[in-house]
């Protein structure tokens, strides 16, 4: 069992950074370390850290070391698909994942996340930044973690303002030029219901976005080579929606290439 620790111990670790600094850095603190700071959670596992560069990186990860963390080298499945940058740990068993503007490979720091960011922690040449709530939302419905879910349903009884995180949702298909990132927000809610009996209003187009997406595989990989249009939609029978606009989607994506009547696949990125 990993230890857990409380928001007074995550802000003295960050208090410690910030007097260590020698240039200012500013952090944007995601998950359960935000919610405890929110006293939305009463302790969390890891001090999930969003910076804005490589140098900034860098200076952080300089301190750690300095002050006594160690680098993570062989992180188990659940952190690698995390996809963090780094991952150091002190010799409590307090892990910092620090992820340089992109979380998970499917969210990005965008402007909107770092606007409603509120500053919470400014000590020595640290600036700590909580991300808001519908942000830890849409992060949590992404991360796959054991205690995700929980924390998602902790999250929706202070109220949270699903247009808000629906425009972000359309923010990062437009940033990462996909969309295939939706259908782990589609099983996180898929999930959330199962366990909790509640439904949000991300739900159905959530569920539309997932639904397209694949659709869209199941053709792409039906596209093993240049085929005709009768004879994909013959192959791609079972499917209920018109394989034709199927393939219109694809097209506008840049994903096939129609060319005298023949669909070429040549990304498997949507």
């Amino acid at each position: 069992m990993r230890a857990r620790f409380d928001s007074s111990y995550i802000r003295s670790e960050l208090e410690r950074i910030g007097e260590h600094l020698d240039e200012p850095l500013t952090v944007f603190l995601i998950g359960g370390g935000s919610m405890a700071f929110r006293n939305l959670k009463n302790t969390t596992k890891d001090i999930d850290l969003v910076v804005s560069s490589g140098e900034d990186l860098g200076q952080l990860q300089a301190v750690l070391l300095e002050q006594g963390y160690d680098v993570v080298r062989e992180p188990d499945e659940a952190y690698e698909k995390l996809g963090a940058q780094r991952i150091l740990e002190n010799d409590d068993g307090c892990r910092i994942d620090i992820f340089n503007q992109q979380v998970i490979d499917k969210l990005i720091l965008s402007p909107g996340i770092r606007e409603r960011s509120e500053q919470y922690l400014d000590p020595g040449n640290l600036v700590v930044a909580l991300v808001s709530p519908e942000d830890i939302f849409l992060f949590k419905a992404v991360a796959g973690r054991v205690d995700d879910i929980e924390d998602m349903f902790s999250l929706l009884q202070i109220g949270l303002e699903f247009d808000l995180i629906e425009a972000e949702l359309e923010t990062q298909i437009e940033l990462l030029e996909q969309e295939l990132f939706v259908t782990y927000v589609n099983e996180a809610l898929t999930d959330l219901t199962e366990q909790y009996n509640v439904t949000t209003p991300l739900h159905d187009p959530i569920a539309e976005i997932t639904e397209h997406v694949y659709e869209e595989l199941e053709v792409l990989h039906a596209l093993d080579e240049p085929r005709s249009m009768t004879d994909l939609q013959q192959e791609l029978n079972h499917i209920t929606t018109d394989v034709q606009e199927i393939v219109g989607r694809l097209d506008e994506k840049d994903a096939v290439t129609i060319t005298d009547g023949r669909i070429e696949r040549h990304s498997t990125t949507i």
